[in-house]
């Protein structure tokens, strides 16, 4: 916690005790501190959002990328979360104390919106293939208190504002002696099949996805009505 000094104590109180009573930032007991956000803030982002609480100011961006493989996630996609504060939201942090506030406030935000319950279900491409793997990151530029509400915020809108790439499965097969034609300059996963008894030559399925669209378009994520809006 932030201690403070005899001088800010007295000014707090004499604040309180005033009639009509004032906070330190001159807020009435019953006032809201103005909230103000804004989407589509940063252009290369497949999603972004920008939240202002106060004096807190907090940036929020999404961006996808194809995973593969067949662990946890691989069929309906993940989602990473990850928050940084800027030095001078916390001025009176050692570097190690910056960090340790940083992983809990990550820790926190990741436990949440990457839980499966929540999970949006059109983050797969390929089933038990590959899938979209969603990184959000939240930078807080200051703190003025209630910074878990501001992160949150933050991060819910730039979710709701990003778009999921649409995808295009494409399937084509060739001859063993075809495969350098069938997979030239391609990312693909295959799979070998026999052919009948009377040709030895295996056939090579190869499966693949293209965008249809431009890598912004896309369509939003499924879901995305059930995300917490504050974690209190």
């Amino acid at each position: 916690m932030t201690s403070l000094s005899k001088a800010e104590k007295a000014y707090i109180q004499s604040s309180l005790l005033s009639d009509p009573p004032l906070r330190a930032d001159g807020r009435g007991l019953t006032d809201f501190r103005t909230i103000a956000l804004e989407s589509g803030v940063a252009p290369l982002a497949n999603g972004s959002a920008r939240v202002s609480i106060g004096r807190n100011a907090h940036d929020g961006g999404g961006g996808t990328e194809v995973t593969v493989g067949d662990g946890d996630g691989a069929d309906g996609g993940r989602v990473v979360c990850s928050v940084s504060c800027s030095p001078t939201a916390y001025p009176l942090l050692s570097p190690n104390a910056l960090d340790d506030l940083q992983h809990d406030m990550t820790s926190v935000l990741h436990a949440t919106l990457s839980h499966p319950t929540i999970r949006p279900k059109n983050l797969g491409i390929l089933s038990g293939k590959k899938s979209w793997l969603l990184n959000l990151d939240v930078i807080v530029f200051s703190d003025a208190g209630n910074i878990f509400d501001a992160i949150f915020m933050a991060a819910r809108a730039a979710l709701w504002d990003t778009k999921v790439p649409r995808t295009k499965s494409i399937q084509c097969r060739a001859k063993k002696g075809d495969r350098n034609d069938a997979t030239q300059a391609m990312d693909v996963d295959e799979h070998v099949h026999a052919g009948s008894t009377l040709d030895t030559r295996q056939t090579i399925q190869v499966a693949d996805f293209e965008l249809p669209d431009y890598w912004d378009e896309g369509e939003p994520l499924d879901g995305r009505q059930a995300w917490p809006y504050i974690l209190a």
